[in-house]
């Protein structure tokens, strides 16, 4: 199969990833990547506050408050598929989903299964009828293949904790590119290729060039591939800072940390 995009160790491919995995690519290092809800997460997934929305159905922008986001896809019927997404990776799989989810995820993946890990929206959206709690965040069906298991993070948790994308949303589900860039760390090795085959606007792929890995990516709708490609050939060559730069989640970065010492600095510079 032709690739939709391909530069610099990033590849793309318009098509179900059913079949682009099964005719084109082979097993890669490790496999991060966002595939649909359950019905009913995809049902009750709302929006707080106003906010300019991109239509999934027609791409227009418009102003929403507190409204269903509009998906424009299907969920996930069975985890079938997608808790077998390990097979494609020599690694490290992880898989996002609703909380509720994680059963399934661990009965299909079998001897695969690691544990279910958690991403916490610190900024989410309330629970706007106010008769139950609220949802705090998605789950994160981690697997690795059989054999040795490493990463990056040590004894630390699966928990990951980062505001949503609100600043460059293309896509009704993206997730930050702050916790993308955070998940490829912890998961995988410089000069490491990954696979995304819900890629969606391309966030993992954009996380993989910072950070100096290979990436492949599947994607069904051809609009989506076309603000990836665009969203890649604007990206910057992969940063020179290295993976332990990366801080723990919920934190800022070292580099962060210094902008804002230097700002503070500048302030009393101002200020005598």
């Amino acid at each position: 199969m032709t690739p939709y995009y391909e530069h610099a160790g990033i590849t793309i491919y318009h098509g179900d990833c059913r079949d682009v995995l099964a005719d084109t690519v082979k097993s890669e290092d490790v496999v991060i990547t966002d595939p649909p809800y359950d019905a009913q997460t995809h049902a009750g997934a709302r929006t707080l506050g106003k906010e300019a929305r991109a239509s999934a159905s027609t791409g227009k922008r418009r102003i929403v408050s507190s409204a269903v986001i509009e998906m424009g896809f299907d969920s996930l019927p069975t985890v079938d598929y997608t808790a077998e997404l390990w097979r494609w990776a020599t690694r490290w799989c992880v898989v996002f989903c609703s909380v509720e989810m994680l059963g399934a995820y661990r009965d299909v993946a079998g001897a695969a299964w690691v544990r279910g890990g958690f991403w916490r929206r610190s900024d989410g959206a309330p629970q706007i009828t106010g008769d139950r709690p609220g949802q705090p965040g998605e789950g994160l069906a981690i697997m690795h293949r059989a054999g040795k298991k490493r990463w990056n993070r040590g004894g630390h948790h699966a928990f990951w904790e980062c505001g949503v994308e609100r600043d460059n949303r293309q896509h009704p589900t993206q997730k930050p590119e702050r916790l993308m860039e955070i998940l490829v760390s912890d998961f995988s090795d410089r000069g490491e290729i990954i696979l995304d085959p819900f890629m969606g606007s391309g966030t993992t792929l954009a996380a993989a060039k910072r950070l100096g890995r290979l990436c492949i990516g599947v994607e069904l709708e051809e609009r989506y591939c076309e603000i990836a490609a665009r969203r890649l050939g604007q990206e910057a060559l992969p940063l020179s800072f290295g993976d332990d730069d990366l801080s723990a989640p919920g934190a800022s970065s070292g580099r962060q940390e210094q902008e804002k010492d230097d700002d503070k600095n500048d302030d009393k510079t101002v200020a005598r």
